[in-house]
Order: structure tokens, then sequence, then C-alpha cells
């Protein structure tokens, strides 16, 4: 599996891991406007991985399967247990700090104009988990002092 192939089973399995932090938070406070944050994350995802797997079947790129992705990313595969906000978010930080690695990493596979997307699509998760997500969990964001416009 090449390092494009590597980003979209990780996707697969991001996507399937906030669905389940989306169903099974509990004892949070803010738990409307956080239910659906997760929510607008898991479709985000389904967004850019249909967009990525369209776009690496066209530059020859064979779709990982589901069973393929999820034995390459067991580990990284959630339970579908009751988790508060605080854990839910620092699983959510440490997922989408690793999709913006997976998408610097598969970068150097592909043609200029999809590492320009992946860029765009890294700069967005970035910002979601080094501003908005540190932010409320407390965290300053990571050493490098990039700035986010808020949108």
């Amino acid at each position: 599996m090449n390092e494009y192939q590597k980003l979209l089973a990780y996707l697969k399995v991001l996507y399937h891991n906030l669905t389940t932090l989306h169903r099974h938070l509990v004892k949070d406070e803010a738990w409307f406007g956080n239910h659906a944050q997760i929510g607008e994350w898991y479709e985000g995802v389904s967004d850019e991985l249909d967009d990525l797997v369209e776009t690496g079947l066209a530059l020859g790129f064979q779709e990982p399967s589901i069973k393929d992705s999820v034995l390459t990313y067991a580990s990284e595969c959630l339970s579908c247990d009751p988790r508060g906000p605080e854990e839910t978010f620092r699983l959510i930080f440490a997922s989408l700090q690793k999709l913006c690695d997976l998408m610097r990493a598969a970068e150097a596979e592909v043609p200029a104009p999809v590492a320009n997307k992946l860029q765009e699509y890294e700069y967005h998760w970035m910002k979601e988990a080094e501003y908005k997500i540190a932010s409320a969990l407390g965290q300053r964001a990571s050493a490098g002092g990039s700035e986010y416009d808020d949108d």
C-alpha cells in the first residue's frame, strides 16, 4: 500500500471512529453543540474521502477495501464505549494530527494539483485540531506558531 492508499485507508477508519464518538458522547454539558460538531467533522471526512478516492482512481491507485483499511489501522479502531467530552476530544485531536501527517506523506506521490488539494485539507484539519480542539481542551496550539483564520 503506498502513502496515498494509506491515507485513504485511514480516512475510512477515521470516518467510522468519528461516527462512534458522535453516538457515544456522554456526560457533556454542551452535548448538543459538541454532538453536532462531531457530526460536521465526520461529514467532512466523508466528503474528502469520496473526493480523494475518486482522484486516486483517476491517478491509477487502487482503493483500499474496508477490510484492508481495518487491518492496516487495527490499533486505531475505537470500541463503541461511552466517552465523556475530554476523552472524546483528545482522541479526535490525536486522530486529526495523524490525518495531517498522512496527508503530508501522500503529497510526494501525487501531481502538484492533488498535493495542493491535500494541503488545503490539511490546513482545515490542523486548524480544527491545533486551534479549536486545543483551545477547548485548554491547551496551547503546537509549537510552530501557525496562524489560522477562524471562519
